[in-house]
């Protein structure tokens, strides 16, 4: 079990800088498209081109987090909290939106806008499994 806490943790992060780095790469390099299709958003309207900007930032920076050890429980945190607000969009879209745009590039395009929720949701426990090993490996 001591082995686990302190491997697990280092597992999460490393899955977390692969799935951030890939998404923050496939939005840069499809930036227009992203952008647009942010514009096309509910709610999002006139905030498409910062909102791109900030969420490659973000991710980029998430991934240099959980790459460095001593900030990694921040990366973890910070990941956490971006798939948070990311599933707290996704529900509002699946409550008030007739037909929304998609803004999944890559992987996830196929992905309806219920799957998303769920794969976030459980993106969210994977995290905070991470958080709650990491501070466990912390108390010991």
């Amino acid at each position: 079990m001591k082995n686990l806490i302190k491997i697990w943790p280092l597992g999460i992060s490393l899955f977390f800088a692969v799935l951030f780095s890939y998404a923050a790469m496939s939005k840069a390099t499809g930036f227009k498209n992203f952008r647009d299709q942010l514009e096309q958003s509910p709610g999002l309207q006139g905030y498409g081109e910062p909102l791109a900007y900030g969420v490659i930032a973000l991710q980029t920076v998430s991934v240099i987090l959980l790459c460095y050890r001593p900030l990694r429980f921040w990366g973890l945190w910070i990941t956490f909290g971006t798939l948070a607000v990311f599933a707290g969009y996704i529900g509002g879209i699946l409550l008030y939106s007739k037909n929304p745009p998609c803004t999944c590039i890559g992987l996830l395009e196929k992905m309806t806008w219920k799957d998303n929720l769920v794969l976030n949701i459980g993106l969210m426990i994977t995290a905070l499994t991470g958080i709650m090993t990491m501070k466990a490996g912390r108390s010991k």
